[in-house]
């Protein structure tokens, strides 16, 4: 599995590199195809790691029991959004759909896999605070992004 993971985010960065975005910064940076390569492989690299048998069942079960509404056909959405989200925006085109695939995506996933303040163990409830908290981080990422790509 790491053999894949590293040919497809070599391959991520070969495409990105060869493609045009949408508002390059004035001065030439690396920093904005840095910022979205980073957005990309992290989307990329978590979505193939949730494509196994086991992470499958695990993360549908998880979602039935959370009380998520359909969980397989949700959790298959969520894995459109993540990797056309991506798509569209290491292709250049509309950049600013594939950005609101990433926000609708961490969200929703936020909302159903990081509820802490319903957990009683103190160890799962801190994690899941802590996974909550970096989902933060990221959606901050993608709204500057998603100005960027305007």
């Amino acid at each position: 599995m790491n053999k894949q993971l590293i040919s497809i985010l070599a391959v991520l960065l070969l495409v990105a590199c060869t493609q045009p975005f949408s508002r390059p910064l004035d001065d030439g940076s690396w920093i904005d195809a840095a910022g979205r390569l980073l957005l990309i492989g992290f989307f990329v690299v978590a979505g193939l790691c949730n494509l196994t048998r086991e992470q499958i069942k695990a993360h549908i079960d998880y979602m039935g029991e959370a009380g998520t509404p359909y969980p397989a056909a949700a959790f298959w959405i969520g894995i459109v959004l993540q990797f056309t989200g991506c798509a569209l925006i290491v292709a250049g085109w509309h950049p600013e759909i594939g950005v609101t695939c990433l926000i609708v995506f961490i969200l929703a996933a936020t909302a159903i896999f990081h509820r802490f303040w319903g957990m009683t163990d103190p160890m799962r409830r801190n994690l899941a605070r802590l996974f909550l908290l970096n989902n933060v981080a990221i959606l901050g990422g993608l709204l500057l992004l998603l100005d960027r790509v305007k």
